[in-house]
């Protein structure tokens, strides 16, 4: 479908469903947008087929309608041109035989660097309104106060509102002859809860008390069908001031009506649309005035609308104390109105909840006391956030273990050889194997249901020939819970990564005890102790594994971590509820966040600290 980047769907939805002739072409002239009733009326006069909007939504104005008079050839192509034209009366010949007139007015309308993009044409049929004029100038001049001739209906009515004389047009509205007609009186063709209304103006007017009135009233048709008309009525009076009859203007107004009823319901779809919209929308003006908020937009937010009356409601509640800065954002946008205005800000819901909102504000359109639209529509973003967020932490935190990993297989690979270097091969594979299936383990299990002791040997895997000499597992079966696992099984990974490159596990002499028990008031306790490795001291830094074994794993399992850093080798301790083990409990990066904004660590892309 061809559509130009300035006519949104909403405007060209409102375009299509206005009561108005209006087209807007590309530079091609293709319809870009256009009214169903310009194509009834255009199709009437040409003979062609009414086409609905979208069907012509792409396609050349002179396929659509190849009738049309060369002349106009000319003037689309002066209006692509530059030029601005109008025209008050057009005489039209149509297919039809009959002669119509219209009034237009077409111009260019262009880019936001100026370049013409196409041309906008607003037309109307005119013919009753030129040929009421022309009739009723005519008979001015001819007969200065001509009846039957009227293009408007005309009745005389006695001083109780029996019809005296009637015109034409009168009857054709009501659908009665003129005989007909003057048999009845004003309260027969009037609809019976508009005649009240007839009967005090004529007594105020009998009265003195007034000469004219004016109103909308229904008439009740020959065929029982009521007709809407608008009525003015005076009175002439005798030498003596008395009403000798009235004189009644009477023109059919049905289609005005009708217009302005569809123009309401289309108003009111499209409010309704906007309430019940799944995605949260606010319709305002240029005076801060909300004048819909779907009821998505309530839900998501918690205030009621009594609460959300105006932009500075909303900003208040939601924005608190960065309100002035989001209304002078908003007033930018009314008074400069540009494109489509997308911007994300962290928003308070009712309730206290801080939750991100991404917002895209554009202008609508005018309403005809002159009011501007503006509709913003929300997204909340706040799961999209943690998501990113989530995604930059595992990648981190596999780029983090990717480098553990390779450190750990340089490790290896050196006290393989230190001990015996004529079985490298052999040894070496069989550790690097112990680690790949160490790995296995973690991914098939998926940090689920894990027995301490598996978690601990699947950690130790690649010092396996050195557990039961220089390293020490003891401990009863335990089964740990999700978060436990994914949170203990961190802690390993970090400390058995530090022993094997800076630790007890990087000499021939440092040994290691792994210990975990349940403490008195059902308190789980664990702990790794490293002796006889290099002389330890405390890191310089906090890097990742530093937050890691000394903060995340308290959070995550409700717990305290201790973390000694003895010359004669590391400690590590964790206690913590029993209960933590099997319940669900923080995931390692929720608990990772928290340990970083309660230690001030750095990015968790920092390596590992090192034990001198």
């Amino acid at each position: 479908m061809h559509r130009p980047p300035s006519i949104s769907g909403t405007e060209q939805s409102i375009i299509e469903q206005l009561p108005a002739h209006i087209a807007v072409f590309d530079c091609e002239m293709r319809y870009v947008a256009v009214s169903q009733r310009y194509l009834s009326d255009m199709a009437f006069l040409f003979a062609t087929k009414v086409f609905a909007p979208a069907e012509v939504i792409g396609v050349s104005h002179y396929e659509v309608f190849p009738n049309m008079p060369r002349r106009w050839h000319d003037v689309h192509a002066r209006v692509l041109a530059g030029d601005e034209l109008t025209q008050g009366e057009d005489f039209l010949p149509t297919e039809h035989g009959r002669a119509e007139w219209t009034r237009w007015s077409m111009k260019p309308w262009r880019t936001a660097d100026g370049r013409v993009a196409g041309a906008l044409l607003f037309s109307e049929v005119i013919t009753d309104q030129v040929e009421s004029q022309h009739a009723l100038a005519e008979s001015e001049a001819r007969f200065r106060a001509t009846f039957d001739n009227a293009a408007v209906g005309i009745a005389h009515a006695d001083p109780y509102l029996g019809w005296l004389r009637v015109n034409g047009e009168f009857c054709r509205i009501l659908g009665y002859s003129v005989e007909e007609l003057l048999a009845k009186s004003v309260r027969d063709v009037t609809h019976p809860d508009d005649f009240e209304v007839d009967l005090v103006n004529s007594a105020l007017m009998r009265a003195g008390t007034m000469n004219s009135a004016e109103m909308d009233k229904r008439y009740v048709r020959k065929d029982g069908s009521i007709v809407t008309c608008r009525l003015t009525v005076s009175c002439v009076r005798k030498s003596d001031g008395s009403v000798d009859y009235f004189v009644g203007i009477i023109q059919d107004i049905t289609w005005r009506k009708q217009a302005e009823e569809e123009l309401r319901k289309s108003e009111e779809r499209f409010r309704s649309s906007l309430l019940y919209s799944p995605v949260p929308i606010m319709l305002f003006d240029d005076r801060e005035k909300v004048l819909a908020v779907s009821a998505s937009w309530l839900e998501a937010s918690g205030y009621s609308r009594e609460e959300l009356s105006t932009i500075e409601d909303w900003t208040a509640r939601a924005h608190g104390e960065r309100q002035r800065d989001i209304l002078k954002d908003i007033r930018w946008m009314i008074s400069s109105e540009p494109e489509a205005q997308p911007n994300e800000h962290t928003i308070r819901t009712k309730d206290g909840h801080e939750r991100v909102w991404s917002f895209v504000t554009s202008p609508l359109g005018t309403k005809s006391d002159g009011r501007r639209l503006f509709v913003t529509v929300a997204q909340d973003a706040t799961e999209r956030k943690l998501h990113d967020e989530q995604v930059h932490l595992l990648m981190s935190e596999v780029n983090h273990r990717a480098k553990n990993m390779l450190s750990l297989v340089q490790a290896i690979a050196r006290q393989t050889a230190a001990r015996d270097p004529t079985d490298f091969v052999e040894r070496f594979s069989e550790r690097i194997q112990a680690l790949a299936a160490n790995q296995n383990l973690l991914v098939r299990n998926e940090w689920r249901g894990v027995d301490v002791g598996d978690l601990v040997n699947v950690q130790l895997s690649p010092f396996a020939d050195l557990v039961g000499s220089r390293i020490i597992v003891d401990g009863p079966k335990l089964r740990l819970g999700s978060a436990a696992a994914q949170s203990i099984g961190l802690v390993l990974h970090e400390l058995v990564t530090n022993a094997g490159k800076y630790g007890a596990l990087s000499t021939e002499a440092g040994q290691v005890e792994i210990r975990w028990h349940i403490a008195e008031h059902d308190t789980f306790a664990m702990s790794w102790t490293e002796r006889g490795g290099p002389r330890v001291s405390a890191p310089a830094r906090r890097g990742f594994g530093t937050v890691v074994m000394e903060s995340m794993v308290g959070y995550s399992m409700d717990g305290a971590v201790e973390l000694d850093y003895a010359p004669s080798g590391l400690t590590w301790r964790l206690t913590c509820p029993a209960a933590r083990l099997l319940s669900a409990g923080a995931s390692p990066s929720q608990a990772m966040r928290k340990a970083e904004d309660a230690a001030g660590a750095p990015s968790p892309a920092l390596p590992a600290h090192r034990l001198p």
